[in-house]
């Protein structure tokens, strides 16, 4: 795809999300900026027609159609195996940017060398802002989070540092990912982006956040449909996993009882407007005390 500035390489893994996918990627073939982005999609065994109607609405993708589903992260790995350009954006099949984000987010790691990875800002189609940047999981953290009623959510109005950003939209530097390595397999899908940004952190790498670079975001397309209602017991599960593994089998309970409580304390706060509130934090306090 023919452009004037950076060169991107736009990482889409796709699962029977055919409609919302074709029009993202209509988004960015249409509106390429001042860039030139090369679009790769891997769809993870579709049987919706996913593959058959990008091939059709967006013939300047590098579509691989896979058989089998390898799951978010090994769908991402398959294609920054393809990758080849300095800056790679990571992008869920339910989001595009919007025109200049892109560009915004180039601008925004060639100021900050460091940066391992910008975070845009994430809205929702109908405007809504979706929180996507986190402070790292502690025992610390979650019991602050009990005595503010479970809430570590900003403003997302500045650019700064952070912790870590969900991967839903995420520039990835080429010589971070050099250093870094790709996604966890072995986290099918959720909490692959915490633990990626965390190693990437570990390494000496930075998280930024970019508000000037928006990117609309549909949210949970894929998941809703392999999870369900265990959307949020897979995320937990998998969050648990990461934790285990950076501080150990007591910690990580200590963790899990203190989430626990956490959620409790939040339904109990709900007013009664919030009675869909409450009832999502009383189930996550029954996965958090059962997480694996």
């Amino acid at each position: 795809m023919p452009g004037l500035g950076a060169q991107v390489d736009v990482a889409v893994v796709t699962w029977n999300t055919r409609d919302l996918t074709v029009k993202a990627l209509r988004h960015l073939a249409d509106s390429p900026g001042d860039l030139n982005l090369r679009l790769l999609v891997r769809d993870n065994g579709s049987s919706d027609g996913t593959a058959e109607a990008i091939a059709a609405a967006v013939p300047t993708a590098e579509l691989d159609a896979g058989a089998d589903n390898l799951g978010f992260a090994g769908g991402v790995n398959t294609l920054l195996a393809r990758s080849t350009a300095p800056w790679v954006l990571l992008l869920n099949s339910d989001a595009w940017p919007e025109p200049g984000a892109i560009e915004a987010l180039v601008a925004c790691a060639e100021r900050h060398p460091r940066a391992a990875a910008i975070a845009p800002l994430l809205r929702r189609p109908d405007g809504a802002l979706e929180h996507s940047t986190w402070p790292f999981p502690s025992l610390r953290n979650a019991a602050g989070g009990i005595r503010r009623t479970g809430g570590y959510a900003w403003a997302h109005d500045e650019e700064r540092e952070v912790d870590w950003a969900v991967g839903a939209a995420l520039l990835l530097r080429r010589a971070a990912l050099d250093a870094v390595g790709p996604l966890d397999e072995t986290l099918f899908m959720y909490a692959e982006d915490l633990e990626w940004c965390w190693r990437a952190r570990d390494a000496g790498w930075e998280i930024w956040f970019c508000p000037e670079a928006v990117v609309r975001h549909v949210g949970n397309a894929s998941g809703a449909q392999l999870y369900g209602d265990r959307r949020a017991e897979a995320w937990i599960a998998n969050s648990v996993r990461v934790y285990r593994r950076r501080h150990g089998a007591l910690a990580t309970t200590l963790w899990r009882l203190t989430n626990a409580v956490g959620a409790a304390v939040a339904a109990r706060r709900a007013t009664p407007v919030d009675a869909e509130l409450s009832r999502h934090r009383r189930a996550q306090v029954r996965v958090w005390l059962r997480a694996p």
